[in-house]
């Protein structure tokens, strides 16, 4: 395994199609960052192609110490599609990353080592077709405040370049937010000015993400 600044992200999506037997596979890459968003990204494919055979996905979010993994074979025989694909995601490098695969059946069986090649094939397109850039250290942390505190926090974080991963409401507001890693003392800085000193950010885990190539 490479080490964690080798690691990449999407920055827009990268698309394939191919053909195998009158089998059409469509493959889509995009950037996810919760498995939530990947299950509305997967909900989303399903809806628009309701008359698909299969809509195979599989997912990479986070570091290799820290990570969210789904799959899918939709469908197919168990181990012909999610695992082919996911094992390619993990090979390339990348993470934050959703893998949909939309299948229109040709009306000839494929086979085991058939759908494989295929889902494989179509991935690796895919991903060939991404634009990334390397991931750089982020760090994740969370904070509770009140009610009266929650827009403004809310906006003055996302202002500084902090990303609301998760929003928790219930006696008080529970903030979980990603940074890069140099912001971290601005952003200590910031909720501790806006709550007048009553609120602090607490650090929970370090975490690549987002960054310049």
């Amino acid at each position: 395994m490479k080490h964690g600044e080798d690691l990449r992200e999407p920055t827009g999506p990268g698309e394939a199609e191919i053909i195998v037997r009158r089998s059409r596979f469509l493959a889509r890459a995009i950037h996810v960052t919760s498995p939530d968003a990947a299950q509305t990204e997967i909900r989303r494919v399903r809806d628009t192609h309701p008359d698909a055979s299969h809509v195979v996905y599989a997912f990479l979010i986070g570091d290799p110490h820290s990570e969210y993994a789904g799959m899918s074979d939709a469908g197919e025989p168990r181990g012909t599609a999610g695992r082919p694909v996911m094992e390619i995601l993990r090979g390339s490098m990348i993470r934050d990353v959703l893998v949909t695969i939309v299948r229109y059946y040709g009306g000839t069986k494929l086979g085991t080592g058939g759908l494989v090649h295929a889902y494989g094939d179509v991935t690796r397109s895919a991903l060939d077709r991404l634009p990334t850039r390397r991931r750089v250290q982020h760090r994740t942390g969370e904070c509770r405040l009140s009610y009266e505190l929650y827009e403004r926090m809310r906006v003055q974080l996302r202002a500084e370049g902090a990303e609301i991963r998760d929003e928790r409401f219930t006696t008080d507001v529970r903030l979980v937010i990603a940074a890069d890693a140099a912001l971290w003392p601005r952003l200590e800085s910031l909720v501790r000015d806006l709550s007048r000193g009553t609120v602090e950010l607490q650090s929970v885990t370090d975490c690549g993400s987002g960054g310049n190539s």
